[in-house]
């Protein structure tokens, strides 16, 4: 059986940008991990080296649900390895695929406990800014717990583009900022965040295109476009305008944190998920690049199902039944009566 370090490889789960995903076991503890090595030209660049030990050093200490949890980080003959929890879901892209878009109280779950995750990324010292927040670096277990992955992997990403032609992050969620290379922080995370709702709402992303140069200008200066009409109609008015917030192009426009997300949603949420209808996925084992799921102090939260309907019928008059309205007749005609004999008894007395 292949090893790598003391993890013996099972299988190849998936390859990619980053590099290759294996199921394997501690050789010792026996424990099943996903073992992600990272591409060869990583560990071949000094900042890359020295970036990459330090976010996974702070990831290591992040211990979230909506968190892909980083087990151990460390470079073995020369190539720089991570250890995740091994996870069976499915990635939130394929949930989409398959689905199309959620119903509004399933995609307020869904941002709810991303939103929850990203707080306590951004939390650390010095905080962890995800940047490149997308449908497949989330990933949704059967249960509907949300957790996401590769967190400070775009930052190393970044640094090793400074000498090759990689591209960090991908188009279609890059906020403004991202693209003009100015500073980024948690706020480009809310972007990302606001791009992801919009498409869980629209069942497509708010800014398309075939021309890569035409898709980094629409993000930098065009309007999202106006949720679908059939959305709308059932969409609490407090949903839309959190998501139109989040996608706004400078970052001292949008919310100022995950805190705000997560502060403009509890309405529309209960605390318990168990009352909320999942977001079920067929099973399929997957890799946890550094993150694990959502559930810092506050448990991932579900949604009130029909929370315009409760508004509609709080604010409504009441209405009285004719039996009650019979009731009060009767009593009323009594009292009358006896008023009247007693005013008659009190005349003929004098």
């Amino acid at each position: 059986m292949e090893r790598i370090g003391e993890y013996l490889i099972r299988r190849l789960v998936g390859e990619g940008g980053m590099g290759k995903v294996f199921e394997a076991e501690e050789r010792l503890s026996k424990r099943r991990v996903a073992l992600k090595v990272l591409r060869p030209e990583l560990a071949r660049s000094q900042e890359a080296r020295r970036l990459f030990m330090g976010e996974m050093t702070i990831l290591a200490h992040l211990d979230h649900p909506n968190v892909v949890r980083c087990l151990a980080c460390s470079e073995i003959d020369g190539e720089l390895v991570m250890a995740l929890e091994l996870l069976e879901g499915r990635t939130l892209r394929e949930v989409l695929l398959d689905r199309g878009r959620l119903a509004w109280a399933e995609a307020v779950d869904v941002v709810v406990q991303m939103a929850s995750g990203l707080r306590a990324a951004h939390r650390q010292e010095p905080p962890i800014v995800h940047r490149d927040l997308k449908p497949e670096n989330v990933i949704v277990l059967d249960s509907g717990q949300v957790k996401v992955m590769d967190f400070g992997i775009a930052k190393v990403l970044e640094a090793l583009s400074r000498s090759t032609t990689h591209s960090v992050g991908t188009l279609q969620y890059m906020s403004p900022e991202q693209i003009d290379a100015a500073g980024v922080d948690a706020r480009s995370d809310l972007y990302a965040l606001g791009l992801v709702f919009y498409e869980l709402l629209a069942g497509r992303a708010p800014f398309e295109s075939a021309s890569p140069r035409e898709l980094l200008n629409m993000q930098c200066t065009a309007e999202p476009p106006p949720l679908p009409d059939e959305v709308r109609t059932s969409l609490p008015k407090g949903i839309e305008r959190l998501v139109f917030s989040l996608l706004r192009k400078r970052p001292e426009d949008r919310p100022p944190d995950a805190d705000a997300v997560l502060a403009a949603l509890e309405p529309f949420a209960v605390a318990d998920r168990g009352s909320s209808v999942p977001v079920r996925a067929q099973s399929r084992t997957h890799i946890a690049p550094a993150p694990s799921p959502p559930a810092t102090a506050v448990r991932p939260v579900s949604v009130v199902s029909d929370t315009i309907g409760l508004v509609e019928r709080a604010a409504a008059p009441r209405q009285v039944s004719w039996p009650v309205a019979l009731l009060i007749l009767v009593v009323a005609s009594l009292i009358a009566g006896g008023v009247t004999l007693w005013v008659k008894a009190a005349s003929a007395a004098t």
